[in-house]
């Protein structure tokens, strides 16, 4: 009887081995679920395509507000629990190219962006009229209080345009003097006393309230009407087109929570808007894309963290931060008590050089801990990057001042930034992908497991990219 039950016992053996293998080898990690072969390019691409579809984003206009009902629809998609935060914001518009000529004596029309710039809310006009210079300090010396007092319009014939010099107060109280003597638009050239005042002057009036026109300039075109005047009348055509009002912006938040919520939370994020006149391709629609296929990949297929992950798409960055401003100052107990990390992607698809860096206040929870993870993470994944100080201009600075540390991945050069050219044809998708996909990673496994990695933070020589180990150098 002893030989027949060795024989029935490696019978059973093969039995059991041909049965559980095959379940084993199905449920365990694989190539299917990597991080990697989920990440799709041709998802994110879509993303891009769509958000670039509704045209400029301008923060509080309608473009904005329609992208932001499209990125929270996708969120829900995915099974996330989606959260719109409304905050009031300032909404201004440039509709039109605007248009500077000098008419009459030497007929000459002017370059935007070159020779001139709108005023952020700026009124609307089509107008032409004589110019006529307030108060203007030549040579310029530093100081100038051009158009700061309403006596300075002393003799001001209405129906002219106003030329005046930037100096010591604000361009709201030029315009706005200038508006109440009768001035149908204002020219504010640059005050010339120094190399960083010689340029186009970039200004704001800060909000609405100017119904005029108001254009910046060059130190040089305004000392040449200067000069032109002392000879007799010089004649100008301003046209401008404008939209301008209290709007909202909104951010929108999508949550994954995860399955030890108590350990907090990692968010990840960029911003939708954009500026005036530019697609915002890539600044920053390349973000919110790859933010929203992170989304998709984590939530869908089965990966879950025991940190939450908050997906967060920002709006109204353009005009200061004001989207991940409203977020930390509503939620600032949450995330400075339960914040472990925040990823940030801003411009991240066109240009040759990935940069990952922070802003690092230090203090306690602060520091470089995300940003050298990030960047250990992109060498295991054989993706050339440099470092950088990040400073106060995207989304990581709020949070970074409340004690989270934060990692900002961004691609450079791009010499469309700003501009027109930042369209759907500049973006780079294999760039895309990769710096998603490296995102994507360094969120997940920063969430994965929070109290165990801080307990082997002292000891770990390993970074672990999707479900492999690579040696990283000591």
């Amino acid at each position: 009887m002893k030989p027949r039950r060795t024989l029935l016992s490696i019978w059973l053996a093969v039995i059991v081995l041909v049965m559980v293998v095959p379940m084993a080898a199905a449920g365990g990690p694989s190539g299917s679920s990597d991080i990697k072969a989920l990440y799709s390019r041709d998802r994110v691409m879509a993303n891009e395509t769509a958000l670039v579809g509704f045209g400029p984003r301008v923060a509080g206009g309608p473009a904005e507000k329609a992208a932001a009902g499209w990125i929270a629809s996708q969120m829900r998609s995915y099974g996330l629990d989606v959260a719109i935060q409304e905050f009031p914001i300032a909404y201004y518009e440039e509709l039109r190219t605007p248009v500077l000529q000098e008419t009459a004596p030497i007929p000459t029309t002017y370059v935007w962006q070159t020779d001139f710039s709108t005023m952020s809310y700026s009124g609307s006009g089509n107008v032409t009229g004589p110019i006529q210079a307030v108060d203007v300090l030549m040579p310029p010396t530093g100081g100038s209080t051009s158009g700061c007092e309403a006596t300075d319009f002393a003799g001001f014939v209405p129906g002219n345009i106003a030329l005046i010099q930037r100096g010591t107060c604000t361009f709201a109280v030029k315009a706005s003097n200038a508006q109440a003597a009768g001035a149908v638009g204002v020219i504010v050239f640059n005050e010339g006393n120094n190399s960083g005042r010689m340029g186009v002057l970039l200004g704001t009036l800060g909000g609405p309230g100017v119904a005029i026109p108001v254009v910046g300039t060059t130190y040089a075109l305004g000392l040449q009407w200067f000069t032109q005047l002392a000879d007799g009348p010089v004649v100008v055509h301003m046209e401008v087109s404008t939209a301008s009002a209290l709007s909202t912006s909104q951010n929108v938040i999508g949550t994954l929570t995860g399955t030890d919520a108590a350990q907090g939370i990692v968010y990840m994020g960029g911003h939708y808007d954009s500026v005036a006149f530019a697609p915002g391709a890539n600044d920053d629609a390349s973000g919110v894309a790859a933010t929203l296929e992170a989304a998709r990949v984590l939530a869908t297929n089965g990966h879950r963290t025991k940190a939450t992950l908050k997906f967060i798409a920002f709006g109204s960055e353009e005009t200061g931060l004001n989207g991940s401003f409203e977020y930390v100052a509503a939620n600032e107990a949450e995330v400075s008590s339960k914040g472990l990390g925040m990823v940030n992607l801003d411009m991240i698809a066109v240009g040759k050089v990935l940069q990952i860096g922070n802003i690092d206040y230090g203090g306690p929870g602060g520091g470089n801990q995300l940003k050298a993870y990030a960047q250990q993470k992109a060498a295991a994944m054989n993706m050339p990057w440099v470092p950088f100080a990040a400073g106060e201009n995207s989304d990581h600075t709020y949070f970074e001042q409340v004690g989270v540390p934060a990692a900002f991945l961004t691609q450079a050069p791009d010499p469309y930034y700003h501009t027109s050219q930042d369209s759907l044809n500049k973006i780079q998708p294999a760039t895309l992908e990769a710096n998603g996909e490296l995102a994507t990673a360094t969120a997940y496994d920063w969430a994965k497991n929070p109290v165990l990695r801080a307990k082997k933070a002292l000891k770990m020589h390993k970074v672990y990219v999707y479900h492999d180990k690579v040696l990283t150098p000591r």
